[in-house]
């Protein structure tokens, strides 16, 4: 995955491996859990533990985990859910990215990669 933005950010507390994660006000991450909320920042690429650097995609491809089954091909534009995984997102959710499926993957079932064009949404959805 070569058309990626990375940063690096102090966790405040451990995060996993692909899981989206938000700003808090003291400008570390942590896992992110709430679709309606604006401080996604990215997605971690390992798993760290707080105090530790990790770095995050905060624009690009990256693989992220499904919370449920997700079709590829439909639901295309995600939001975050619980533990800082992604589902299909829904009006007033803000969209995290969307969905970049192949002929070797067009759905997912729960807690498996999927491939996503990381794109922090500035709105909500209508």
């Amino acid at each position: 995955m070569n058309n990626q933005i990375i940063k690096s950010f102090i966790c405040a507390s451990a995060v996993t491996e692909f899981a989206l994660v938000a700003i808090d006000s003291a400008g570390k991450v942590v896992i992110a859990t709430t679709p309606t909320a604006n401080t996604i920042i990215g997605v971690a690429q390992r798993g760290a533990e707080a105090g530790e650097p990790v770095d995050v995609v905060i624009s690009g491809e990256t693989r992220v985990i499904a919370n449920g089954s997700l079709t590829l091909t439909s639901d295309t534009v995600l939001s975050v859910t619980t533990d800082g995984e992604v589902q299909a997102a829904v009006s007033t959710h803000y969209p995290v990215g969307f969905t970049l499926p192949n002929i070797n993957q067009t759905s997912a079932a729960a807690n498996e990669q999927i491939l996503i064009c990381f794109s922090r949404g500035l709105a909500p959805l209508a």
